[in-house]
């Protein structure tokens, strides 16, 4: 009788040890992003330097959120520059309990390189899980990055155009010291961009270098001779005409109109 009690003890504190263990394992359920904002908007989002931006954000865990970091970054595809700086940061947030609402904010530095930017938010819960990632894209502005200016289409307007004929391009890239590099790509617009901000099926693409030491102005027409052929074949629907001007100082900045091909 003796041997059966000490054995019955002995199972039943192991039992007790596999019911912990299973607890401790429990929780594999990845923490949830239910929403984020940058400047209380998810797209369409510029910021001048030296303004902050405000970070706002609903998450939730089935047992415990721990935190959420906000990657900020550079999309500038790899460009130099020379006396400002690409900004980078990294803000951590401390969370607690099943559900909170975030808002938190950060300053975007006086000597940030103008440009197309990129915030992805990261949320672990207090057991280490971590969540499907979200990401928001914004433009820094500042007073020394190039100026587009289109006057012809007018992309305030539905821009059409034929297949089979030929789209013209007038305006001027204008920068107070030097411009450096003019991108224009005409491209089949499509819902999910990848990382650097491109698209697919290209049907025009030109990449104008500028040498000079004080290339302050730049012709569509004049200097670029823009006027984009649509193919005969080409597939119907939405397009986008997108124009990245670069400085000597690698500030960027980066027009996109659509365009409707019938």
């Amino acid at each position: 009788m003796k041997k059966i009690k000490t054995f019955s003890v002995l199972a039943a504190v192991g039992l007790l040890f596999t019911a912990c263990n299973k607890d401790e394992e429990q929780d594999t359920t990845a923490p949830v992003i239910q929403s984020v904002t940058i400047n209380e908007e998810d797209h369409d989002i510029t910021v001048m330097v030296g303004n902050e931006i405000h970070i706002d954000a609903h998450v939730t865990d089935n047992e415990a959120l721990g935190e959420l970091k906000v990657d900020v970054h550079d999309v500038f595809d790899g460009h130099s520059h020379k006396s400002s700086i690409k900004w980078a940061e990294v803000l951590t947030i401390q969370l607690s309990g099943k559900e909170q609402h975030v808002h938190d904010h950060m300053e975007v530095p006086q000597d940030a390189l103008a440009g197309p930017y990129h915030a992805v938010f990261r949320l672990i819960d207090a057991e280490g899980n971590e969540g499907e990632f979200a990401e928001v894209d914004f433009m820094i502005t500042n007073a020394s990055q190039p100026q587009i200016s289109i006057t012809d289409p007018d992309f305030n307007d539905h821009v059409h155009v034929t297949k089979g004929s030929t789209l013209r391009i007038m305006g001027v890239v204008t920068d107070a010291t030097d411009l450096a590099e003019i991108k224009i790509s005409l491209e089949e617009e499509h819902e999910e961009h990848d990382h650097k901000g491109t698209l697919d099926e290209s049907l025009y693409e030109e990449d104008f270098d500028l040498d000079g030491s004080a290339d302050t102005s730049w012709d569509f027409q004049a200097d670029g001779n823009v006027n984009i052929a649509i193919p005969a074949d080409a597939e119907e629907g939405h397009y986008i005409l997108r124009v990245v001007a670069l400085d000597d100082e690698g500030n960027m900045n980066v027009f996109e109109g659509e365009v409707h091909i019938m």
